[in-house]
């Protein structure tokens, strides 16, 4: 605990320290600015007539977040300035290190969550209309799925492989894959799995991540 404490605070002097080395402004249509002070690097976070957040910087990355996304997740913030700085802050330390990078989050008419990027990845999440939550990603050609079935068992699907966590008419809980893996939890390891991960869908994703990757 005491090294990740120290990490976490060196971190942060770090992240501090790149944010003194520039200077914060605001340029004539409202929007915030940095620079470093060998103009090594310049970055803006604007806001446009839509009430979209955009992030741009000297090393051509982008990242935008439309109305309905920032209403959603960061309630408020299209508002304020003082949070419009911490997040324009946040950006570029996330950004300082990459080049040629874009990425989008919105939020579309069915109340669905996309990000998406020039990378080839993307992610859409929300609720289907069983009003099930269903997660969906694809990466470079592949593409994976979350989601519940009718049964309200929840689903797991990776380029043709598959896998399930269920509860059968006795209460009890397992898991199984396309790739003949099958395990049953006693409610006692369902409870502490439940405990140490915090759902269904984290269970889920650890044993994709066991299984799936190896």
């Amino acid at each position: 605990m005491k090294k990740l404490a120290l990490l976490i605070i060196f971190t942060c002097l770090i992240c501090v320290a790149f944010a003194q080395q520039g200077r914060y402004d605001t340029d004539i249509f409202g929007n915030l600015t940095f620079q470093s002070d060998r103009n090594s690097y310049e970055a803006k976070l604007e806001k446009n007539i839509f009430g979209d957040l955009i992030f741009t910087d000297s090393r051509r990355n982008k990242e935008s977040m439309d109305s309905k996304f920032l209403e959603e997740f960061m309630p408020g913030i299209q508002d304020s300035k003082e949070r419009q700085q911490k997040l324009f802050h946040d950006l570029i330390w996330q950004h300082r290190h990459n080049e040629s990078y874009e990425v989008s989050y919105s939020v579309d008419i069915f109340g669905s969550v996309i990000s998406k990027d020039n990378r080839g990845n993307e992610r859409e999440s929300g609720t289907d209309i069983f009003g099930h939550d269903f997660v969906k990603d694809k990466r470079k050609g592949s593409t994976a799925s979350m989601k519940r079935n009718i049964h309200g068992d929840l689903e797991y699907a990776e380029d043709g492989q598959t896998a399930t966590i269920k509860k059968d008419i006795f209460d009890k809980w397992s898991y199984s894959d396309s790739y003949g893996n099958k395990l049953e939890f006693a409610p006692s390891t369902w409870r502490r799995l439940m405990k140490k991960l915090g759902s269904d869908k984290e269970i889920l994703w650890y044993f994709v991540d066991q299984f799936f990757d190896n």
